[in-house]
């Protein structure tokens, strides 16, 4: 039988979110007032396995399926965060963000790799105005015999002034 996802019943229905918790920043310092704002969770949506694959959601919020994946109607997002600075002489400067190599996100003791990972403004930005959306996107990858559940977890990045 083809492993499927099925959403919780709460508000998070539709989701399956890898959750940033712990975000780690690096700024000179003398710039140190960089800071980044949970905005959404990186949800992959539904989707059904009749065998390995992927999900990908990119920095758009596009959403794609590779192998013995199915994807089934629901919603997709990438994780967003607002980069700002609370020091108005730091308007305007180019930070740059290092994203993950991979991570992980579980239910239990069945889990899945996430990689590839993509951001909206690549690679950094500027903070005009003293705040910027950044988007973050990657891709699920789905085993063999992979368990239904509602999976989570968290990944790293770096935002630092260039």
């Amino acid at each position: 039988m083809p492993a499927m996802w099925s959403p919780p019943s709460n508000t998070t229905e539709a989701r399956l979110l890898a959750a940033l918790l712990a975000l780690l920043l690096a700024a000179l310092p003398a710039r140190a007032q960089l800071s980044a704002a949970p905005a959404g969770g990186l949800a992959f949506g539904r989707f059904a396995a009749a065998g390995p694959g992927s999900v990908s959601v990119d920095a758009h919020g596009r959403r794609s399926a590779g192998g013995a994946v199915l994807l089934l109607p629901s919603a997709a997002a990438p994780a967003r965060f607002t980069i700002s600075d609370s020091k108005p002489e730091n308007a305007n400067l180019v930070y740059i963000v290092s994203l993950p190599a991979g991570a992980t996100i579980s239910a239990g003791a069945a889990s899945m790799a996430l990689t590839g990972f993509t951001s909206a403004p690549a690679g950094g930005g500027v903070l005009s105005g003293g705040s910027q959306l950044l988007s973050i996107g990657a891709t699920l990858q789905v085993g063999a015999g992979q368990a239904a559940g509602n999976y989570s977890g968290s990944f790293h990045i770096t935002i630092e002034y260039q």
